[in-house]
């Protein structure tokens, strides 16, 4: 493997793992009260208690997440497939990167829309 497969790969799993950490702290909590599973939360919190450090700067976790995303997508785009080994490797990158994406926008469609998503449908009744 090379050092420009190794970068490529090393931004996708960033872009995942920060992906996954942002639905964690930010989002998880959210969707767990609104079904009504505040104890789960409470639960969550005393096992991990740096969740609630990092749900205090979510801004910053979701914006590096979305950068290290266009970094890797930026990266896939200019990759050049040369052999078939190389065409299903980039196919698999791709699938983590948009897997990647989905994740960090249902986690920011939670963590900042559903409660005045919420708030709006209530009003409605």
């Amino acid at each position: 493997m090379n050092t420009e497969q190794m970068k490529t790969d090393t931004s996708l799993f960033s872009g995942l793992g920060l992906a996954i950490i942002g639905t964690t702290c930010c989002a998880l909590p959210i969707v767990l009260v609104a079904l009504g599973l505040g104890s789960a939360v409470a639960s969550m919190v005393a096992v991990v208690p740096w969740l609630t450090t990092l749900s205090q700067y979510k801004v910053i976790t979701f914006s590096l997440t979305a950068a290290i995303l266009i970094y890797s997508y930026w990266r896939l785009h200019r990759i050049k497939v040369c052999s078939l080994a190389d065409k299903s490797r980039l196919r698999w990158q791709k699938a983590i990167l948009w897997a990647s994406t989905v994740i960090l926008l249902l986690s920011l469609v939670a963590a900042y829309a559903l409660l005045p998503l919420t708030l709006w449908w209530e009003s409605l009744s």
